[in-house]
């Protein structure tokens, strides 16, 4: 068979590796850009001319050979991993850069040396291209001129080609200038270079995967809140904060990608590094949350991925890859929500992810240069990052309602005082000095800002609540159906409790049943006749107790009466359970004082108990016993329930921050839903309560609250 080659004339190879591949003008300079610096260039010039682009570099150069073979091979590189005679590690691979210049324009010149060579001219208009030995006054270096421009370049464009550089290259080996026309030519630096705290950012968040250990390091450095703020949030705030994370036990149930652990190890080590601020406030708001700096938001010019130090085109810092904006935008509560979640928005945040060429050779470019294949490698790559970024968020949001609440006591206080004053003798305002008349009026305002912050949170409470309404809502109609089908199962109730017995005494006077018994009839278990009714009839005792279950659980008096005894409720709910599962203990010990009628009703203690049951049960199935303590007693005039068991105790990944488990969705079981943590936090907070403490170290222990 003779062989053959593919032959695609130049003119396509320009149209569609050139023009097409490169989709702006910008980022066409910067491939060629790169070519300087990957031949070891120290320095590269770009002169930009009303119809004419120049780039000069005092690289390595190339030769006759290097054209002939390299040059005009598409698709061929010469390049590996690093230069070992500079040291820098190659950014190209694909053999397409150079088509760039076909994005730049019509006909192209190119002059280069190589040390102790001739030089060399090559010149195409993408159609015939050719090249010849000539003499030079340089001793190595390339000087690429292209003319017959596809773009118009005016002063704005100068402009956006240097602050795109400035986003994209990120590397001091190499010093780069933009000339245009008679101006100041502009030196690229970027934007990410000599940052200070407090300065340009009040926050900086480190990320640094490790691959082998499966762990991510999340560090921050905090300047955000003045020096007092320790007296709110006690000695546990810091400047600095440093946690490490194991992304197996992180990811393994929250994520769709199978084989979490194989993307997890293959993925390479790479690191991010992450700049807040936060837009200026109103000056009582930047007072309020105690704010050192207010107004430090200059940094915004997104989050780039850089390559080693040449950002991945389309990803340098303008595209919202990260979907930073679409995560707050799912989340919008703000910081001093007390259950909801708070999300960092896009133009609070900047900086850049870093990964590399060879450790990261999973990640890979798509094929028209615009971005990564979004695939597993990259997916598992962005929940990394995502999951960074909740730490810090999650950390200052903690600060901020320490802070808000401590506001609104001392505000309430306050204002309570001193409008009880006025109110009680409105007519002493006559008898008042302009200076009281003035801190009165002050004071009124200050009520009237309250009353429109307040306005703001219940309206950020109406968000968060529509999302926990929908949550609810398919819990309550999968409730429905259950019970739907248990009262058709009621009906049938005589059916499962006698049923089995029926069967045998009928097969015993029938004549069958000893025969049935013989070890010729019970020798193959599916054809055991006996064993299998047992095994009807354990399924109809457990169907039986879960009608019970159900229909006691939606009787209407549940949610109208009031609790006349908490010892009494507790007592019903245990001996329920008592009934379904023959090896959990239970200890009960409520206060003798709690004596009087509380407002809520029976299914807030059951939904409560109920769920922090179940969840001993599900983490503890492979123990034969269980002990169960719950101890109810009044404290400062709430009710404090403690409930604790003495089984498995908490996931290792919940060691530092155990309420991470009232978090919604959050779970460590493969077929979990992670709503039942989250209910029980919601209804402590729907009673005026909150969840103190949570231990998992000696087992499962928590502490909440109630108002009664």
């Amino acid at each position: 068979m003779e062989n053959l080659k593919f032959t695609i004339e130049d003119r396509e190879i320009a149209e569609l590796l050139g023009r097409q591949n490169f989709s702006t003008k910008e980022s066409a300079v910067f491939e060629l850009l790169k070519n300087s610096y990957d031949a070891g260039s120290a320095v590269c010039n770009i002169y930009v001319e009303d119809n004419c682009i120049k780039i000069i570099d005092s690289g390595k150069g190339m030769n006759d050979e290097d054209i002939k073979n390299n040059w005009m091979h598409i698709g061929k590189s010469n390049k590996g991993y690093k230069d070992e005679s500079s040291n820098r590690i190659y950014t190209g691979s694909k053999g397409v850069g150079r088509l760039a210049l076909a994005r730049l324009g019509n006909r192209v010149r190119v002059l280069s040396k190589k040390k102790n060579e001739n030089a060399i001219v090559w010149e195409t208009d993408w159609v015939t291209s050719g090249f010849e030995k000539i003499k030079v006054d340089f001793d190595e270096g390339t000087s690429i001129e292209i003319v017959d421009l596809r773009d118009k370049w005016r002063s704005k464009d100068i402009d956006n080609l240097v602050e795109f550089l400035n986003r994209a290259y990120k590397s001091e080996e190499m010093n780069v200038f933009v000339h245009f026309r008679d101006a100041k030519p502009y030196t690229i630096q970027s934007k990410f270079k000599d940052l200070k705290i407090g300065i340009n950012y009040v926050t900086k968040i480190l990320l640094n995967y490790d691959s082998t250990s499966m762990k991510l390091t999340v560090t921050t450095e905090s300047d955000e809140f003045k020096p007092e703020v320790t007296e709110i949030v006690g000695p546990s705030f810091a400047r600095y904060y440093k946690e490490n994370f194991n992304m197996e036990d992180e990811l393994k149930n929250s994520s769709k990608i199978e084989d979490i652990d194989f993307y997890l190890t293959e993925l390479g080590n790479f690191s991010a590094e992450f700049y807040f601020g936060l837009e200026k406030q109103l000056n009582e708001t930047a007072e309020k949350f105690m704010y050192k700096y207010n107004g430090l938001s200059g940094l915004n010019k997104g989050i780039a991925l850089y390559r080693n130090d040449f950002s991945i085109s389309s990803l340098d810092g303008k595209k919202d890859w990260l979907d930073i904006a679409s995560r707050a935008r799912k989340s919008t509560a703000a910081a001093t929500h007390p259950t909801g979640s708070w999300r960092v928005r896009l133009n609070q945040i900047s900086g850049y992810v870093l990964i590399d060429k060879e450790i990261n050779a999973h990640l890979k470019d798509m094929a028209n240069r615009q971005g990564l294949e979004e695939d597993e490698f990259y997916q598992v790559f962005t929940e990394i990052i995502h999951f960074g970024i909740s730490r810090f968020e999650k950390n200052r949001q903690k600060i901020i309602r320490n802070i808000d609440a401590r506001n609104h006591v001392e505000k309430s206080n306050e204002n309570k005082k001193k409008l009880k004053e006025f109110l009680t003798q409105p007519t002493t305002v006559t008898k008042m000095s302009k200076q009281e008349i003035v801190s009165l009026a002050a004071e009124i305002k200050d009520i009237q800002r309250e009353a429109k912050q307040q306005s703001k949170v219940y309206k950020e409470s109406e968000l968060k609540h529509k999302y926990d309404v929908r949550i609810l809502n398919v819990l309550a109609t999968q409730g429905l159906r259950a019970s739907a089908i248990a009262h058709e199962l009621q009906n049938k109730r005589n059916a499962l409790s006698s049923g089995y017995q029926d069967v045998v005494n009928a097969l015993v006077e029938f004549g069958f049943w000893e025969e049935l018994n013989s070890e010729e009839y019970t020798r193959v278990s599916y054809m055991n006749v006996p064993k299998t009714l047992e095994n009807l009839e354990e399924i109809n005792v457990k169907l039986i107790a879960f009608l019970d279950v159900i229909l006691n659980k939606i009787e209407k008096k549940k949610f109208n009466t009031k609790v006349d005894s908490i010892e009494s409720v507790i007592k019903r709910i245990i001996d329920i359970w008592k009934q379904q599962y023959n090896w959990i203990n239970f200890e009960i010990s409520v206060d003798d004082e709690i004596q009087r009628e509380y407002k809520f009703s029976d299914d807030v203690f059951e939904v409560i108990l109920d769920n922090l049951i179940l969840n001993s049960i599900q983490h503890n199935e492979l123990k034969d016993k269980l002990l169960i303590e719950i101890t109810v007693k009044i404290v400062d005039d709430l009710i404090s329930l403690k409930y604790s068991d003495n089984g498995v105790g908490l996931h290792r990944k919940y060691n530092n921050d155990p309420k991470r488990i009232l978090e919604v969705h959050e779970t460590t079981r493969s077929d979990g839903h992670g709503l039942g943590m989250w209910i029980v936090d919601n209804t402590a907070h729907m009673y005026g309560g909150k969840v103190i403490d949570i231990n998992g170290e000696n087992g499962f222990n928590i502490q909440l609250t109630m108002k009664g």
